[in-house]
């Protein structure tokens, strides 16, 4: 099953651009999370460590279309390297406020300059990607697929480093190692022949930009509630575990069983040649996605709630796969790059509107109604993709198509 892999090594240069990727999209997996236990623990309040995280999804929700905008007009190289600078910065901002005991609105002031200049790695690989694999849907599905992968086990690997690295020292140490990493991988990749000669295809330029297209509009719609999920489950996780006796940095094991879930899902997904219409794929995994994560409710212990986590990650993987394969064919031509981003920052806006609420909610009662909110967003965002289908089949599958096999 995993050979069906090896095709993404095949042309050169993916290999550097790999390996600088794993290493500099590990601190997704830590950023937010250390930063959540960071304000907790300094100020005692679930609250205001939503609050910060909120405001770190934010920044990167508002900016992320921005730095796509820029990656397709002047090239990655110039955008990724200030970013990773500026994420850096504000990072070190957050750790000191904290330390400091200074107001929330500077906490959070600088968390959202974190998340704003967070480097969009994940949107310019895949915007290698479809210009690598351009005549080769199956290449493609896999690509993206395996970015799915990685993202995910950025959450495997990166809650893991958290909790280990707070055990042996503190959470800044944490956070600091999280902040060299992103360097290390931005700036390794930045300089990278793929990377620096990728260009957008010329095309009409216009305000909407990505958004110029309903199927990008629906997406949007229906990602959104998902990321409140994502988000309240930060929250919520932590609460939980408090809740049943253990410190709430067990969350970070929680949300890596859930990621384990994820890359199981997605291995079997990118193995396989599919030949039902992307958008139909789209569809059907937002369902399954929806339903499998209804069984946290059932959890009323942590090993019941790690099994359910699991449960809740199989269908992760697969439906971004598909979600990313769906928007090489209703984005706008030349807009690759801002249109991934756009789907990342329906994401993060869902997720800073689930840490905010779930903060709220299991202030006011307990980590159950935190996680019920969790559960109701990709329920919403499932009944948006299934009412709004039409606008997703217009854009659909170019006239000339070919697949791995054909390539071959």
């Amino acid at each position: 099953m995993l050979d069906a892999y090896r095709v993404l090594l095949q042309p050169p240069g993916t290999a550097r651009l790999i390996v600088s990727l794993l290493i500099g999209r590990i601190p997704i997996g830590i950023f937010s999370l250390a930063i959540v236990l960071l304000v907790r623990a300094e100020t005692g309040s679930f609250a205001q460590a939503g609050a910060a995280s909120a405001a770190w999804a934010i920044g990167a929700g508002f900016l992320a279309p921005i730095q796509g905008r820029l990656v397709d007009r002047f090239g990655q190289a110039p955008v990724l390297i200030p970013s990773t600078l500026a994420n850096a910065l504000a990072v070190i901002g957050v750790i000191t406020c904290a330390r400091n005991d200074s107001p929330t609105w500077a906490l959070c002031l600088f968390a959202f300059v974190g998340g704003a200049a967070l480097p969009p790695l994940g949107a310019c690989m895949r915007s290698v990607w479809a210009q690598v694999f351009e005549h080769d849907a199956d290449a493609r599905n896999t690509a993206y697929t395996f970015e799915g992968i990685v993202a995910e086990a950025f959450f495997i690997v990166g809650p893991v480093i958290t909790t280990v690295l707070i055990a042996i020292s503190s959470t800044p140490v944490a956070l600091i190692v999280a902040i060299a990493l992103s360097l290390t991988g931005t700036l390794w990749f930045a300089t990278a022949p793929l990377a620096r000669s990728w260009r957008s295809p010329p095309y009409e330029r216009t305000r909407a930009g990505a958004l110029g297209s309903p199927g990008m509009r629906t997406m949007m719609l229906a990602i959104v509630p998902t990321g409140i999920s994502f988000g309240a489950l930060e929250v919520a996780l932590p609460a939980f575990a408090v809740e049943h006796g253990q410190e709430a940095e067990l969350a970070g094991i929680l949300l890596s069983l859930m990621a384990v879930g994820s890359v199981l899902g997605g291995v079997w997904y990118g193995a396989r040649q599919w030949s039902s219409p992307v958008v139909s794929r789209f569809i059907v995994l937002h369902v399954v996605l929806a339903l499998t994560t209804l069984p946290l409710l059932i959890a009323n212990s942590i090993p019941l709630m790690g099994v359910m986590a699991v449960i809740a990650g199989l269908a992760l993987a697969p439906s971004a796969a598909a979600a990313y394969l769906l928007i090489d064919h209703v984005a706008p031509p030349g807009t690759t790059t801002e249109a991934t981003t756009w789907m990342m920052t329906a994401n993060v806006a869902g997720a800073a509107a689930g840490a905010a609420l779930a903060g709220i909610i299991v202030e006011a009662t307990n980590a159950r109604w935190g996680i019920a909110l969790a559960c109701i967003g990709p329920v919403i965002g499932a009944l948006i993709s299934i009412a709004l289908r039409g606008t997703l089949y217009p854009a659909y599958e170019p006239p000339v198509e070919q697949t791995r096999r054909e390539a071959v």
